[in-house]
């Protein structure tokens, strides 16, 4: 019963890992992101794009500093929500109406739909949102809270493997 345990428990503790890594690496992977916002570029990871968002004109929907994975594709549907790119920067809207070739957009915070775009324009609809990035990036950037997880992770492990030898010893 015992061994049984254990095996929970490592099992738990290395998907608490894993989702600490993933989140950690989301992190990392959005300042790499934002420096190619900047030079008006996107990445193409496999057909798909991240991005960060900056503005709140999609709320309640998506909040600044949530990070959206983006499938690049020119498929899209009234209702989806896709990443364009205009002269200066790439926004983030949900599709109004099509009428051939233009796209109406609109933020769910606006008030107003944006001006009509070329589908060339588009560079893929949302496929997955990471809300709330901003606050998981400052809790994991706080020592305070690292060094503890840390710590804990690593006694944890010390503990489980010598319950572990132990109970190899007694068998």
């Amino acid at each position: 019963m015992g061994n049984k345990w254990i095996k929970i428990i490592k099992n738990i503790l290395l998907d608490i890992i894993i989702i600490i890594l993933s989140i950690l690496t989301i992190i990392i992977i959005s300042g790499a992101v934002q420096i190619n916002i900047q030079n008006k570029e996107y990445a193409n990871i496999l057909g798909y794009s991240l991005f960060k968002v900056e503005t709140g004109s999609m709320l309640p929907t998506l909040q600044i500093g949530d990070i959206i994975i983006v499938k690049i594709t020119k498929d899209v549907n009234v209702d989806d929500i896709i990443t364009y790119k205009t002269d200066k920067s790439f926004i983030t809207h949900r599709i109004k109406k099509i009428d051939d070739n233009l796209v109406i957009t609109k933020g769910d915070n606006n008030n107003s739909e944006d001006k009509p775009i070329e589908k060339k324009y588009i560079i893929g609809k949302v496929a997955f949102m990471f809300n709330n990035v901003k606050v998981w990036k400052k809790v994991f950037s706080d020592t305070k809270v690292i060094i503890p997880i840390v710590v804990s992770v690593v006694l944890i492990f010390i503990l489980t493997a010598y319950k572990e030898k132990i109970g190899e010893d007694n068998v």
